[in-house]
């Protein structure tokens, strides 16, 4: 019989909540048992609290099976973490009192229920916050009667899928943040013009440029975070303008070229220019999440040069629902090597299993998919698991100068 550690025997996936000012506020950990009988709670914990440091977002712990989740309830808690329970387990005497112990025990409690069955409530049982979500009656109400006094004043909220039900939810009705972002209908709204640059990133750019103790690698990480600065900074570089002998594919090789004075001058230029709408925020932001998973997942100690070109590869997959256009035709304007236009445009090739594993990492719904996912591509549960934990918990802070190794 084959022994089983805890991070083999589950699958885990995440989703975002954003907040009012758009920003990353918590993750949705999915914890899937795959290996029942291998599975303790107490293991698990100890795996999320040896990685959580103070500055990551919240951690929403979404557990599937009932045996594992009243397990993780009786275990110590991990700060900065919320465990998700149903709502039906609020409404029955004895699995409230279990909930009101492990809120004494210093578990911070996110209840999951539907809207309607929470309306008239103004506070949850065993001091839990809760997570709704909205039917389609609640989204029509909202969206033909604004001014209209749903409950979601310091609530999650699922079930969003309008740009403007999501800005109703965070700026008139006071949600405390939004389960997922509405993608596809913030593109739509978009959709006559390719997207500019996130003029936040530039002014955060130009900041660090007047300060001479930034480095290269942390404005390369800065310059990472939007997928369409990253493609059009290398356009530039391979441009006419420069004449190069060689064709430049690396960013980091890019910003070196260009240097900081020329990078500065050229991004002053472009900042009038730049998207304005925060809402776009989480639709970029989650692309850089995924793709940092896609780094994450290569082998520890991997070089920079590869881990940067992973990254790349992964921002660059996504880029067709920024710029309007056939990957294969935007991507063929640079110089790319092989194994980028393998993994992107044939699904094939050495970086392929990383971006496959981190797309069924982050879709919701799906965790089911992730044991058959990493078998094909030969990765292991474990290691998928670990590069998420990784991954999210430095996904406030990996731009920061903390840190010089690519994260």
């Amino acid at each position: 019989m084959t022994n089983h550690t805890v991070l083999d025997s589950i699958a885990l996936g995440y989703e975002p909540v954003w907040n009012r000012e758009r920003e990353l506020a918590a993750v949705r950990l999915g914890v899937r048992a795959i290996h029942p009988e291998a599975v303790d709670a107490a293991h698990l914990m100890q795996a999320l609290g040896d990685d959580w440091p103070e500055s990551a977002p919240v951690l929403i712990l979404s557990v599937d099976s009932p045996r594992l989740l009243q397990q993780t309830l009786a275990c110590e808690p991990v700060h900065n973490t919320w465990i998700e329970v149903p709502g039906s387990q609020f409404e029955q005497p004895e699995t409230l009192a279990r909930l009101n112990a492990a809120a004494r025990r210093g578990h911070r409690l996110l209840r999951h229920t539907d809207l309607e069955s929470v309306r008239d409530q103004i506070a949850a049982p065993a001091g839990a916050r809760s997570m709704v979500r909205l039917s389609t009656a609640d989204a029509q109400q909202l969206l033909s009667t604004p001014s209209a006094r749903l409950p979601l004043q310091d609530r999650v909220v699922e079930g969003v899928a309008s740009q403007v039900l999501a800005r109703h939810c965070l700026d008139e009705a006071g949600a405390w943040g939004l389960l997922g972002w509405p993608d596809d209908d913030v593109l739509f709204a978009h959709r006559q013009q390719p997207l500019n640059y996130d003029a936040a990133v530039i002014r955060q750019i130009l900041m660090a440029i007047g300060d001479e103790d930034c480095s290269l690698e942390h404005l390369e990480r800065l310059v990472r975070q939007d997928p369409v600065l990253v493609y059009r900074i290398l356009l530039l570089v391979n441009s006419a303008a420069y004449g190069l002998r060689h064709e430049i594919a690396s960013l980091r090789h890019a910003l070196m070229m260009l240097g900081f004075k020329e990078l500065g001058r050229w991004l002053a230029e472009q900042l009038p220019d730049s998207e304005p709408d925060p809402d776009l925020h989480p639709v970029r932001y989650a692309m850089v999440m995924r793709s940092r998973l896609a780094q994450h997942l290569l082998a520890t100690g991997s070089e920079d040069n590869l881990r940067g070109e992973v990254y790349t590869t992964a921002l660059l997959s996504q880029l067709d629902r920024l710029l309007h256009q056939p990957l294969g035709d935007l991507l063929h304007r640079l110089p790319l090597s092989g194994r980028v236009y393998d993994a992107v445009l044939r699904r094939d090739g050495p970086y392929h299993p990383l971006l496959d594993v981190a797309r069924a990492q982050g879709e919701p719904g799906q965790l089911h998919r992730l044991p058959a996912v990493c078998q094909r591509h030969e990765v292991s549960l474990e290691h998928a698991n670990r590069a998420l934990i990784r991954m999210l918990a430095t996904s406030r802070d990996h731009a920061s100068r903390k840190s010089e190794r690519m994260m």
